[in-house]
């Protein structure tokens, strides 16, 4: 679990004085939103980013599966401001992290949940089978 992003990314909503030079482009910009990045005193901001989304690619690794959603105009307005400043390199590797993040903290929720779901599954696939030998005779 990446816990190291949330406590090293912040989210305001003007622009402000970046200390990391990666994403200092954003200075100046007209944006509704901005990223500062504090990286941890002593370390290069360079490096510090490589391990962020080192870690990041970690975190998320196969992505094969495709979900459609809809997002609200600021959840996507901060969705695209990690774009921007290349913390993801698009909407659904951003998505797909924090959809990971919100299914880990609800982690005992998922637990209580799942064994219930196998069951359902299982009484389904029980009714259907009862369905189709009926038909058969």
């Amino acid at each position: 679990m990446v816990k190291a992003m949330p406590e090293n990314v912040d989210i305001d909503e003007e622009p402000a004085e970046m200390c990391c030079p990666d994403v200092s482009g954003l200075q100046g910009k007209k944006k509704k939103l901005a990223i500062k990045m504090r990286c941890p005193e002593g370390e290069d901001a360079e490096k510090f980013k490589e391990k962020v989304l080192l870690r990041l690619g970690q975190e998320l690794g196969d992505r094969s599966n495709v979900v459609m959603t809809r997002l609200n105009d600021e959840d996507l307005k901060k969705i695209d401001a990690l774009v921007e400043v290349e913390a993801f390199k698009s909407r659904s590797e951003a998505a797909a992290f924090f959809i990971k993040e919100g299914v880990q903290a609800q982690k005992d929720l998922f637990e209580k949940v799942m064994p219930t779901v196998e069951r359902i599954k299982e009484l389904k696939e029980q009714a259907k089978e009862s369905l189709s030998r009926k038909e058969t005779q």
